[in-house]
């Protein structure tokens, strides 16, 4: 029987050829293989992965004690890079929060951060939702971030401030590594406006177990930079120095807010990787001049165990002593864990 095929000028063409089955097949498989033609001169890696993490925490905040679960920042991400061609690639990075409990919207995920951008010889350049450089130069000296010790229940140690933690928007970054030298730039631009946009520069050093360097903050009077005061400015000196199984970091944090004093971070760790398995850390923390509430010393002990290949558990204690506020105490006893996955994608 005649079979139709409709022509560019919308006529009828009928024809007596009857396809065989091995022209059918072999069409098929050249309409795929031209859709994956881009994929495969095109494809890179591409990795979907989350970490589920969970504690029980006992706090006693001086009043009363309480017992809580909390969610310690899950996350669920997506991830990649494009093969590079003539040494320039392109790369994304998706992540996503991940609650445990019900939060007050009923979302099952929420947001964190979205960024892309290219690196090549010439460096890297990121656009999108970020983590400033200034925030990720203390989470590195932090062995408890995004565990319960800290007043968040997630995020920063007590001794690290507040730009330690969150995401910024608009963010447009350089960063680039030349031998043992480190540089980044990034501007987070004020779309209100206002104009006012926020700078973040900085400088690190690294040679074999040795690593310091110099975050510098500028905050416009809108304040883009996450948890940032308007108007201010902050500066980061950090370091960090490995030997044998021991692992020492520091931070110590200027903040110059619109009004007041100047305020003081400062941030001690210490690791001790007693074996393949078992990670034993310490932490002192202290905040002058910030608030009534909020200055004093803290001290976090604890021990992380691997249990699985991706799955770790642990225990801490955490104390924080407040210089002159009363009822402003905090001690918490937590038993976490974190389950992580990852599988490449196409």
């Amino acid at each position: 029987m005649p079979e139709a095929d409709e022509l560019g000028g919308g006529k009828i063409r009928y024809t007596n050829r009857k396809e065989s089955s091995n022209d059918i097949f072999a069409q098929r498989n050249s309409t795929v293989g031209s859709l994956l033609m881009p994929v495969a001169v095109f494809a890179g890696s591409n990795t979907l992965y989350g970490d589920f993490r969970y504690s029980l925490n006992s706090i006693d905040n001086d009043t009363d004690t309480t017992l809580s679960g909390e969610n310690n920042a899950s996350r669920v991400g997506l991830k990649g890079s494009s093969d590079a061609v003539d040494g320039l690639s392109a790369f994304y990075h998706l992540q996503t929060g991940a609650s445990i409990d019900t939060d007050a919207q009923g979302d099952a995920l929420n947001q964190r951060f979205f960024f892309a951008g290219f690196k090549g010889d010439f460096g890297k350049v990121v656009v999108g939702r970020t983590s400033t450089p200034y925030k990720m130069a203390g989470l590195k000296v932090d062995p408890f971030y995004d565990t319960s010790a800290g007043a968040g229940l997630g995020g920063a140690n007590y001794g690290l401030s507040g730009m330690t933690n969150g995401w910024s928007d608009n963010t447009l970054a350089y960063s680039k590594k030349m031998d043992d030298i480190s540089i980044n730039a990034g501007i987070y631009v004020d779309d209100t406006i206002a104009d006012e946009h926020d700078m973040n520069f900085g400088v690190a050093y690294k040679k074999d177990s040795l690593m310091v360097g110099m975050q510098y903050l500028s905050v416009g009077d809108t304040g883009v930079v996450a948890n940032s005061g308007a108007d201010s400015s902050a500066i980061r000196f950090h370091g960090k120095y490995s030997t044998g199984p021991w692992t020492f970091g520091g931070s110590i944090e200027s903040v110059d807010p619109s009004v007041g004093d100047k305020q003081s971070y400062i941030y001690l760790s210490t690791t001790w990787k007693a074996s393949d398995k078992l990670k034993v850390a310490g932490s002192y923390g202290a905040v002058d001049d910030v608030s009534v509430a909020a200055d004093g010393t803290a001290i976090t002990v604890g021990a992380f165990y691997q249990l699985l290949m991706k799955t770790n558990v642990y225990a801490l204690f955490s104390s924080m002593s407040a210089d002159d506020s009363a009822g402003a105490d905090r001690s918490t006893l937590a038993i976490g864990v974190s389950h992580k996955f990852s599988s490449k994608l196409m």
